[in-house]
């Protein structure tokens, strides 16, 4: 059966790739569920008491940095705010004197981990029937969902994401038992 095909090619590959798994509907419903979370929630000055905007890196210095941070730290069950490294001035913290930014959106880097926490789509959407469906016919029995987040891929800014497996940081015993499902919300092309 189909569900048989996904699995032995998924436990082959480690990967499946989906068109059109959610509805155009879901997608604007996160969108703009994001959209007014950030706008009422991120304070772009700062947004935690160390007075200084809290980014996020995948660099050499990602778990020293990421594990010393309170507001990082603090973000599991919860909407915590990171923005673009390159946007920020590592003297201050805060963001660069140079640059303008029309859209506060356009700062971010990602929002996590607890937006399947928060009632609205992001809940609607990770608790659905088809994901645990999927879940299921990979072959995970009693799924939990330990983290998500809104990783957003700004046009012209933003740092390089180093090669990485997630597990690596969701680390389970006494196997690894992590599945990280990806949606993308816009469409990757050469303007963005």
């Amino acid at each position: 059966n189909n569900g048989d095909t996904k699995r032995i090619f998924f436990d082959a590959n480690g990967f499946l790739k989906f068109s059109n798994f959610c509805t155009e509907t879901e997608i604007q419903d996160m969108k703009q569920q994001m959209r007014q979370l950030a706008e009422e929630q991120w304070i772009i000055t700062a947004n935690n008491d160390n007075k200084k905007i809290s980014t996020f890196t995948t660099g050499e210095n990602q778990e020293s940095a990421q594990g010393s941070d309170d507001y990082f730290l603090n973000s599991a069950n919860k909407v915590h705010f990171f923005a673009e490294q390159d946007l920020i001035d590592p003297s201050t913290g805060t963001l660069r004197d140079d640059v303008h930014i029309p859209d506060k959106m356009l700062a971010l880097n990602k929002a996590g981990h607890g937006m399947h926490m928060i009632l609205g789509a992001f809940r609607q959407y990770s608790t659905s029937d088809k994901i645990k469906h999927l879940v299921n016919e990979l072959g995970w029995v009693d799924p939990v969902i330990p983290q998500s987040m809104y990783i957003f891929k700004q046009p012209k800014v933003g740092g390089e994401v180093t090669s990485h497996q997630d597990s690596t940081f969701l680390y389970t015993t006494p196997r690894q038992t992590c599945l990280g499902l990806w949606l993308a919300l816009d469409d990757a092309t050469l303007e963005n």
